[in-house]
């Protein structure tokens, strides 16, 4: 029971202390030669007696003061290009953000006000710097151009706010808040807008840090007893304790090539900065000395010892896409609407905004137009609107559902799925303007799901007409119908892949769970491609053939997935908590309008 409340007592002590300047709380590695990543680790350390900013080599080496002045100097945060650092002094005689060149020249203050200014951090493009404040009786994040002008509250509410990070792409902050009763990790929207708890436990989660490709989140927790570095989805979902240490690990910062994970520790009795692999292996004491080092941030370039800036050795990862754009299906408005995002998952904008459900877009050939099924109107009807979200149209006028546009590959029609007064289903065709309707599979069973051929000769589609869902092909006038599939379960979604020699598919043959699958187009050689044992649906080819999206509910709700076609490095778009889903690629590259934060 003594060593609880002693551990106890310790924990807060750190952890208050760490709330005004940084620091925090541990095993026995001595001090290897890193390997690998390269660049400059800024970080806090009190070995000239008080706390100044330091830069040092990411293997330790060379460790220079660049603040040297009697004033306490905490949390480094780079530019950007790593030209700049932003940091918290207290040399007018309260805290305030300051900002300097990489070699500690330049030194200026940008808050200036009589309160508490705290834990500064760049916006991506290096034009705005988010911030926490006192200034209105509790911690709120602020933000302020780079010059410290329009200084402005995003949070804005009565509980305490901190620990922010910027996603990669602008459009979200990760940050910690004991909004819920306790310290917990949300994203909210770069405007302040739709905070998410992601963490959603009763111990102390903080310290959030995006992975450089945006997919993932570390963060200190003590949920397991001691506070270790955590990882995460960008959900909240898989969290994986890295560091599984029996004293305190907080402040990860990711090294731009997102290899590895710098941390501040106390496993050597006094604060260290350690580094560590990803997925926590090889963990290893940078600093080594006795007196306490913290705050460490990896600079996005590598900042030479005499102040130059150049190109980092390992540049930042990236996910390489195919290009263009993506179209999707989304209920992160509170109901489903129609999106469109770049190829690798930035810049998600809503396109229908309204309230009605929206589904199943299908770009046309050229890319500017979209076509979808909406209820708008009071039953599924299709649509087609300009693909920036303008022009809309309503193309069917039944009583009855009309779903699953798709266009021909020259853009004359669509073909889709009708139901009738009997709730049969059969696929139909129309001109583009909704004229000249016709049947084309005129048959008793349920008919959908149509997927045009590259050549514009074939339309596959999905038929219970022999007792089960099965993937079938006929001619794109409706004759010579042939069944691709025999499955005792569900096959359906068909798509074409750009080529013409295959398609991808949803069954669910081999599990009781819905995997993505792949076919000749005579339905020989089946391959699966997913094998997770959740429910994996909706895929659809890049332009140029080599990747494949899909939804996965992997994660724990429906998200936007994309992997190569032969079903390697999955990873996942979309990354929200709302479900996403029935995701298009566009056939031609329209660049965005819509700059992003």
């Amino acid at each position: 029971m003594r060593k609880a409340i002693t551990r106890v007592i310790v924990m807060m002590f750190v952890l208050l202390m760490y709330t005004f300047w940084g620091g925090r709380l541990p095993a026995t590695q001595k001090l290897k030669a890193q390997e690998g990543t390269g660049g400059q680790i800024a970080f806090t350390s009190e070995r000239d007696g008080n706390y100044e900013i330091y830069v040092m080599n990411a293997d330790g080496s060379d460790p220079r003061n660049l603040t040297n002045n009697t004033a306490t100097d905490s949390r480094p945060s780079w530019s950007p290009d790593g030209a700049q650092l932003a940091f918290v002094s207290d040399r007018d005689g309260d805290r305030e953000i300051y900002i300097m060149n990489a070699d500690g020249s330049n030194q200026r203050n940008l808050t200036n006000n009589t309160e508490s200014d705290s834990s500064p951090v760049w916006s991506p493009d290096g034009a705005q710097i988010a911030f926490t404040s006192f200034r209105d009786g509790n911690w709120e994040i602020y933000f302020m151009s780079a010059d410290g002008s329009n200084q402005r509250n995003i949070t804005n509410n009565s509980a305490s706010d901190g620990s922010l990070k910027w996603s990669p792409d602008g459009t979200q902050i990760a940050f910690s808040s004991d909004r819920d009763g306790n310290w917990e990790i949300y994203v909210m929207n770069a405007d302040g807008s739709d905070p998410r708890n992601l963490t959603n436990n009763s111990e102390r989660d903080d310290f959030p840090a995006w992975s450089p490709d945006g997919t993932r989140i570390a963060f200190a927790s003590d949920r397991d007893g001691y506070e270790n570095i955590y990882l995460m989805n960008t959900n909240g979902g898989n969290p994986i304790n890295l560091t599984q240490a029996f004293s305190a690990n907080y402040a990860p910062a990711w090294s731009p090539d997102g290899a590895q994970i710098v941390f501040g520790t106390y496993r050597d009795g006094n604060e260290e900065i350690y580094v560590m692999n990803a997925d926590g292996s090889d963990p290893r004491n940078l600093t080594n000395n006795s007196a306490n080092d913290m705050n460490p941030v990896w600079s996005p370039v590598a900042a030479q010892s005499d102040g130059r800036v150049g190109v980092s050795e390992t540049p930042p990862a990236s996910t390489e896409t195919s290009g263009g754009q993506i179209a999707f299906v989304s209920g992160r408005d509170g109901n489903a609407e129609i999106y469109v995002m770049n190829g690798d998952g930035s810049d998600p904008r809503n396109l229908t905004n309204n309230s009605a459900d929206d589904y199943d877009p299908a770009w046309s050939p050229d890319g500017t137009q979209l076509a979808f099924e909406s209820n708008r109107d009071g039953n599924f009807e299709i649509y087609v609107m300009s693909a920036d979200g303008s022009n809309l149209a309503r193309l069917t006028n039944n009583p009855y559902d009309d779903r699953f546009p798709v266009w021909s590959p020259d853009g004359m029609y669509l073909a889709f799925m009708s139901s009738d007064t009997n709730d049969n289903r059969e696929i139909y065709i129309m001109n583009s303007d909704g004229s000249n309707l016709h049947n084309l599979t005129q048959n008793n069973a349920w008919d959908g799901s149509p997927a045009w051929s590259p050549d514009g000769t074939q339309i596959a589609f999905v038929s219970g007409r022999d007792g089960r869902n099965e993937i079938y092909v006929m001619n794109a006038d409706g004759s010579n119908v042939r069944r691709l599939t025999n499955n005792r379960d569900f096959d359906g979604e068909p798509a074409w892949s750009p080529d013409g020699a295959q398609l991808v598919f949803l069954s669910e043959q081999d599990t009781d769970f819905g995997e993505v699958y792949v076919m000749n187009v005579d339905g020989s050689n089946v391959r699966r491609l997913t094998d997770d044992r959740v429910y994996e649906f909706s895929p659809d080819w890049s332009p140029d053939g080599a990747q494949i999206t899909f939804t996965s509910r992997r994660d724990g709700n429906d998200e936007i997935y994309l992997m190569n076609s032969d079903g390697s490095n999955p990873r996942n778009l979309s990354n929200h908590p709302a479900f996403d889903t029935q995701a298009v690629w566009q056939p031609v590259a329209v660049q965005s309008s819509t700059p992003t934060n």
